[in-house]
């Protein structure tokens, strides 16, 4: 039984499927398209706060129980990464400040040059080896300031893009939100949807295939046990058998009827012949008185047997009158009275009472099968109320939301302020550093263009502009560093932190910051607790971590197990029929019963014993006195002797009269004697005959009988037994549809049903908006900032000892012009053509060019 249960609580494959809803919005909006390439940023943040996030600090400032400057002060002892590189980010900024002051106090080694005339060979070597030297150094100068600038445009390029992109993400959040919200209020819609098509359409199906089988009773209850007692008693061929007897009870009938007939001619003619016979005697009597005394002796040994003698007519009226012979002969009539009507009638009652026996069990199951469709009635409406609960529930949770995406449109508003301010400020914070960049690239432009004047004083003005917007710029560093790293610490790493999310667990579920007090069962539980009903009957709460319902969101769970809603609906005690003593009583009622198989042949049985008792007939004496008896042998034997003793007398009368009487006997011989003699034979023929078939017929009702009884008797014992185990074979199917609807119900609930997986994708949406979309670029833009300042503080020196190094060039080339002026022209034309073969030439064919001018003013 155990088995059979466990067969039928097998799961069917016809059951109806819930399909789900695929009109979610945010699948579409291309959240996870594009590259994130300061995602790197998030891990180096991670390192300069190993600390946990102070929890009951947030909770404290979320619900405004500490002030401003404690929750700074208690940030500070857990914020040193963020101070140092605060501090880090001012030190470098103070690096332009610093090095243009120290470079303008001091004195240049070249300012006491007089430009005055020079003829000292000697030095005048120096001087222009001094010139090469300075040459060299411009150079190497213009090249590095050229690759800083280089990295400076690539980190205006990035702050200009991870700025566009933060406004870009921006813009898009209260889309993304909002798209959330209705995705959300699909979901639950949708689950609610799904989860109610399960309950309500499996339980209708297995309520249809119960009423199914309660209507086809007959052909699942009544028919098996029909055809197994069949099989195990053979009682259809047992009737059949019973048809066969009827059957040759009539043969056996007919041959009593043809046996009395000649019984019947027999007799008629032996009275007849008795008469005669008798006559025939008393003429025989007053012949041997007439004989004469010589031939007396002769006529006293004539004799003549009389039927009295013989005893034929004893034979034939005892066979006439035999009382089984007319039972026999009786039964094969079609009489109403005969024992053959009986059993036809009898056999005919039991084989209808054998095969209607499966609509007899369907009439005998009415009333059983009208109490369990009523207390399926009940099931369904406990089943309609606990899928009302839940409509209830899931309406009151799509209330809340369509109440808070009302509430955002405020946010939103603020936000949005909040979001073109910070791409105000860093749109004019690259604009700065990209005007800034300009003006070092306009000096290396005025240096190419050997304008050394302009692009020294052009590289001062770089410096002096560095240093005012450096300050400006490590201001905007720190800020977007603070907002971008406490972004990352309070948003995408509570998010992110897989597959424990212990940060957000902690900030949501306990002690959480939505609640002034820690919620007992988390929020989740929380949340079901406000949106049930008043009435709701919750079997337990509802204890599942944020955590837990993430991860097993994010592996596609069905909801109705994740969210744990069977606490609040307690479906799995409605729908176990187990627990439902009034529908279990009902099923156990239905069943089918043994009384109409006890007894229903005994009459049968008592029919065929009658007749086998009959069929002890013995008549092998009486055929065997009929052969023996032989009345026309003794009236012939008698005629013989009456011819040789009429041949023998010598008295001529004596003889005359018994030649006469011889006549007389012979003619009694052939008219009576001899068609008694053929009348006799055909009755022993016919006792033959029926001896040899009342045998094998007594043989086939003892048979029969034997069979009858035996199944009969397997009948009484077992069939109570068998109905009993087909009975429960058949409730066992019944409750096989509860069972097939309570696994199909609990396992499509807890797996393939309302997927949360739609909450997991709104879940993973919103930070993958906030930590890459925003975060991340946000964290770009610090630090592609940082590295504008570092450059900067790279850029200063550089441009300082190249102005100073046009300065010195400058200075060097005037003094070494005016030397140059009092010598002679051929000598003159001399140095000239050496300096040009020089690696100097092209820097010395200028000077050369140029008109005697006096500089030293310069």
């Amino acid at each position: 039984m155990h088995a059979m249960e466990q067969t039928s609580a097998i799961i069917p494959h016809d059951y109806p499927e819930p399909v789900a809803t695929d009109s979610y919005i945010i699948p579409t909006l291309g959240l996870y398209h594009g590259s994130f390439v300061f995602t790197y940023l998030s891990t180096f943040l991670s390192y300069i706060t190993p600390y946990d996030l102070p929890v009951e600090l947030l909770r404290d400032a979320f619900h405004t129980k500490v002030s401003f400057l404690q929750l700074i002060l208690e940030a500070l002892k857990v914020e040193s990464g963020y101070i140092c590189l605060i501090a880090i980010f001012f030190l470098i900024s103070l690096i332009p400040l610093c090095y243009t002051i120290a470079w303008g106090c001091a004195k240049e080694p070249d300012d006491d040059l007089n430009p005055g005339p020079t003829v000292d060979a000697i030095i005048q070597a120096e001087e222009l080896s001094l010139e090469e030297s300075l040459h060299c150094r411009k150079s190497f100068l213009g090249l590095m300031l050229q690759v800083v600038i280089l990295l400076l445009i690539a980190g205006v390029i990035a702050m200009f893009v991870t700025n566009e992109q933060i406004a870009s993400a921006v813009d898009h959040t209260p889309t993304v939100v909002r798209s959330s919200l209705l995705d959300a209020a699909t979901y639950l819609r949708d689950a609610e949807s799904q989860m109610r098509f399960v309950i309500a359409q499996g339980l209708a199906t297995a309520t249809e295939r119960i009423r199914n089988d309660l209507e086809a009773v007959d052909k699942l209850l009544g028919e098996p046990i029909q055809h197994h007692l069949a099989l195990f008693t053979g009682i259809d061929i047992i009737f059949e058998s019973i048809i066969e007897i009827s059957t040759s009870s009539s043969n056996l009938s007919r041959r009593i009827h043809l046996l009395q007939d000649a019984l019947a001619r027999a007799a008629k003619i032996s009275y007849e012949a008795e008469y005669r016979l008798d006559e025939l005697q008393i003429q025989l009597t007053v012949l041997q008185r007439q004989c004469t005394f010589r031939d007396r002796p002769l006529c006293d040994t004539l004799r003549i047997r009389n039927f009295e003698d013989t005893g034929l007519i004893d034979r034939i009226r005892k066979l006439q009158a035999d009382r089984t012979l007319a039972k026999l002969m009786a039964m094969g009539e079609a009489s109403r009275n005969s024992s053959m009507h009986a059993l036809s009638q009898e056999l005919t009652l039991a084989r209808a009472t054998f095969r209607n026996y499966a609509g007899e069990v369907r009439n005998a199951t009415e009333d059983q099968a009208a109490q369990v469709e009523e207390r399926l009635e009940e099931l369904s409406n406990d089943t309609e109320e606990t899928v009302s609960v839940l409509s209830q529930t899931i309406g009151e949770l799509v209330g809340q939301v369509n109440r808070t995406a009302n509430f955002s449109d405020s946010f939103f508003d603020r936000y949005r302020e909040i979001g073109a301010i910070l791409w105000l400020a860093g749109l004019a914070t690259t604009i700065m550093t990209l005007l800034v960049t300009l003006i070092l690239l306009s000096a290396l432009s005025c240096g190419c263009c050997h304008a050394d004047n302009k692009a020294g004083i052009t590289l001062i003005l770089g410096a002096v502009c560095i240093c005012i917007a450096s300050l400006a710029l490590s201001g905007f560093t720190m800020m977007e560093m603070l907002l971008g790293a406490h972004g990352q610490l309070f948003i995408c790493h509570p998010l992110y932190n897989e597959p424990d999310y212990t940060v957000l667990q902690k900030l949501i579920d306990k002690p959480g910051l939505i609640y002034p007090t820690e919620p007992q069962y988390g929020i989740i539980g929380e949340l079901l607790r406000q949106a049930a009903p008043a009435d709701a009957r919750w079997s337990q709460p509802v204890q599942i971590s944020l955590s837990k319902a993430l991860n097993e969101c994010e592996q596609g769970r069905g909801s109705y197990g994740t969210f744990q809603l069977d606490s609040l609906l307690n479906l799995s005690a409605k729908i176990e029929h187990r627990k439902r003593p009034e529908l279990e009583r009902a099923i156990e009622s239905v069943g089918a019963s043994e009384e109409p198989f006890l007894g229903f042949t005994v009459r049968i049985q008592g029919i065929l014993e009658d007749m086998l008792y009959d069929s002890d007939l013995n008549m092998t004496s009486t055929r065997i006195e009929l052969t023996q008896l032989s009345p026309d042998k003794d009236v012939l034997t008698f005629i013989d002797q009456l011819q040789r003793v009429s041949a023998q007398i010598q008295d001529v009368a004596t003889s005359s009269r018994m030649t006469t009487l011889g006549s007389r006997a012979k003619r009694l011989q052939l008219s009576l004697l001899a068609p008694l003699e053929q009348l006799r034979g055909d009755i022993v023929y016919h006792l033959t005959a029926l001896e040899l078939q009342l045998s094998p017929w007594a043989a086939q009702v003892n048979k029969s009988l034997t069979h009858l009884r035996n199944a009969q008797s397997f009948l009484d014992t077992d069939a109570a037994e068998v109905c009993y185990n087909r009975s429960d074979t058949y409730r066992a199917r019944l409750r096989g549809h509860l069972d097939a609807y309570r696994n199909y119900t609990t396992m499509v609930l807890n797996d393939r049903c309302a997927s949360c997986r739609p909450l997991f994708d709104i879940f993973d949406a919103m930070r993958m908006l906030f930590c890459h979309h925003i975060m991340d670029p946000m964290n770009g833009l610090w630090f592609s900032a940082f590295l504008c300042l570092f450059l900067w503080a790279v850029a200063t020196p550089l441009s300082l000892m190249l102005s100073s190094t046009y300065r010195r060039l400058e200075i060097l080339s005037t003094k070494l012009q005016h030397s140059n002026s009092h010598r002679y022209n051929a000598r003159a034309s001399v140095r000239e053509d050496q300096r040009e073969s020089s690696h100097w030439s092209t820097q010395r064919s200028t000077v050369s060019v140029m008109p005697d001018i006096d500089r030293s003013n310069w």
